[in-house]
């Protein structure tokens, strides 16, 4: 179980490291909208998210169908990452925010199945 846990955390990284390097390279304009806006909050969402992913994974109780959804939804989440550091970003915002809360809903009910 350690073994899977390494390796979905080691995913997650390297799936976030790009897009954050993307929004770095932007500049001011990427700082002035991670400032209080959907898009922190966005980034918040998917923090959270990770967090109750690594708590689950740390249980020992998911099924193998439940580690499958959770790869799904962390590649998805790098692609969204992805996005947000693109030229695109600012104006995908409310889709990003729409999509996130659907995976937190997933992830929530996850969450309510391994305890």
């Amino acid at each position: 179980m350690k073994k899977v846990s390494m390796l979905l955390v080691i995913v997650a990284l390297v799936f976030c490291i790009p897009a954050f390097s993307a929004a770095q390279m932007q500049g001011g304009s990427g700082q002035h909208m991670m400032k209080g806006s959907t898009m922190g909050n966005n980034m918040g969402m998917m923090s959270q998210m990770m967090a109750d992913m690594h708590e689950m994974m740390e249980s020992g109780k998911m099924t193998p169908a439940q580690h499958k959804q959770m790869m799904q939804m962390m590649h998805q989440m790098g692609s969204l990452m992805q996005q947000m550091g693109g030229p695109q970003g600012a104006k995908m915002q409310a889709q990003h925010q729409e999509q996130l809360q659907k995976m937190q809903k997933q992830v929530q009910e996850m969450k309510g199945q391994t305890k």
